[in-house]
């Protein structure tokens, strides 16, 4: 009788340890892969999660590591899409964004301890980006836009989602070195910028950008601030002195400063005007209007509407993502401004368009009488009322220089708490943001939020009713019973 074979147990045993080793080496690598190296793709409609290249441009120049709190109950219209976004931005900043979901009525432990620490309420929603000490709040009121539902019964509904744009913006305003300053001129009979102001709103609005707002009489200093960004000149009552018109042309020609001017066409500025002139942008005496029909028991008569809508135009940083929004100047006069680009081609000052009044309307220069119709003659056709200009620019919008700029505007009544809306508010912000040389944020346009509903009439309710609660249980019933009758032979 044979021998048996010795079986090799040591070798038996160094393989499937070899094998177990490969096996867990191979599995810890897929992973690490597939947590550090994946791909994702965003089936969203709308693609309303993908970040703008503006917003991947700022994390990308990231360099301080940034702790995201969201600060949100259950019942925010915004808690998700906000949530799903910043983790977009982790994702895309690679850890250098991190994220905390925080609902004070689930995690009342640490939501006591962020409230203690940041000042917050129980029912605050708010997203808290913090950073080395420094922190900004980003309300939910900041990220959407609502519209009054038909029921008054009904919460307003969620029109547009602008997350992106106030958390790029906030995330920007927390990395930046210190707030820019702007400073607002007076001395003219211009509106203070305060808290009880009719242009309060405004200001605070500014503020969120990362800007100080100081008051800024040229009488008191010799020339503009040197830390001045840039300056506001919204309604001035009364004209400038040469001393000022002199500091504000040293400013810009020279110092390549930035200029933000909202007019009063009730209270002439020929001096302003004439400063306005020397970049290409000429103020014109008249008032934008058209006439309507009004039936009355007499009979049809022209009415006149002073209150305009003009359509912003492309071609502009400023204007690039509100092509299809209607400006709307309320609460005021406003007059029309022409551009001479040709006469101040030479001084390298080009001149755009950035408003311009809605079909019908005309600027009107003896807007003084009572009976007022179109003269071709003597009147503007087809009125521009916002223009920017740019001196020192290269004809490459990408690569940046130091450039003057500067925006006019032919009316600053739109601009009150009362009359100030969220297209305008969008425009004013976007000027700035171009005048302080933060483009990449002008471009972030909001997500539009879609309501779907599918609507099934009687006979639909009931076949998906008799599909679910009879047909799906009798085949699971009848293969059940298959299987029992195979098993039983």
């Amino acid at each position: 009788m044979a021998k048996n074979a010795s079986i090799p147990r040591a070798k038996i045993g160094l393989n499937v340890l070899l094998q177990a080793v490969a096996f867990l080496a191979l599995f810890a690598l897929a992973n690490y892969l597939g947590f550090n190296h994946y791909q994702r793709w965003d089936f969203s409609r709308d693609q309303k999660y993908t970040l703008s290249q503006q917003t991947r441009r700022v994390i990308a120049n990231l360099k301080k590591p940034v702790h995201v709190i969201v600060f949100f109950s259950g019942e925010s219209p915004v808690a998700h899409d906000t949530v799903a976004l910043l983790n977009e931005y982790a994702y895309a900043s690679k850890n250098r964004v991190t994220v905390e979901v925080v609902d004070p009525f689930r995690s009342m432990a640490r939501a006591r301890e962020i409230a203690t620490q940041y000042k917050l309420r129980d029912n605050d929603n708010v997203v808290i980006l913090a950073t080395e000490g420094r922190s900004k709040f980003v309300s939910a009121a900041d990220m959407a836009q609502f519209e009054p539902s038909l029921n008054l019964l009904d919460k307003p509904r969620l029109k547009t989602f602008k997350g992106e744009a106030a958390l790029t913006s906030a995330l920007i305003e927390i990395t930046e070195a210190g707030a820019s300053q702007v400073y607002s001129l007076s001395g003219h009979g211009e509106p203070l910028l305060e808290t009880r102001s009719p242009f309060s709103g405004l200001k605070a609005y500014i503020e969120r950008q990362n800007v100080k707002v100081p008051p800024l009489k040229l009488t008191d200093v010799e020339s503009v601030p040197p830390d001045a960004k840039a300056l506001l000149i919204i309604a001035p009552q009364y004209d400038f002195s040469d001393a000022e018109l002199h500091a504000l042309r040293v400013y810009w020609g020279e110092k390549r400063g930035r200029i933000f001017v909202a007019l009063e066409p009730n209270s002439p500025t020929p001096k302003l005007a004439a400063f306005l002139a020397e970049t290409g942008i000429a103020v014109h005496d008249d008032r934008v209007l058209k006439t309507l029909p009004i039936k009355l028991a007499s009979g049809i008569v022209r009415g006149i509407l002073k209150e305009i809508t003009g359509d912003f135009l492309p071609g502009s940083p400023i204007t690039k993502r509100l092509g299809n929004v209607t400006a709307s100047f309320t609460g005021g006069a406003t007059q029309s401004l022409g551009l001479e680009s040709e006469r101040v081609a030479a001084a390298d000052i080009k001149l755009k368009p950035l408003i311009r009044a809605s079909g019908g309307y005309w600027g009107e220069t003896h807007y003084t009488e009572t009976a007022v119709y179109f003269n071709p003659k003597e009147d503007y056709i087809d009125p521009v009322v916002a223009a920017s200009a740019e001196k020192g620019a290269l004809a490459n919008d990408s690569v940046r220089v130091d450039s003057a700029r500067l925006v006019v505007i032919g009316s600053s009544a739109f601009l009150s708490n009362d009359t100030l809306t969220e297209a305008d508010l969008d425009f004013v912000l976007s000027s700035l943001n171009w005048l302080l040389d933060r483009e990449e944020i002008i471009g972030i346009a909001p997500k539009p939020a879609h309501n779907l509903a599918l609507n099934l009439t009687d006979s639909q309710m009931g076949s998906i009713g008799l599909l679910t609660m009879g047909a799906i249980p009798a085949c699971a019933a009848a293969l059940g019973f298959f299987l029992w009758l195979k098993r039983r032979r």
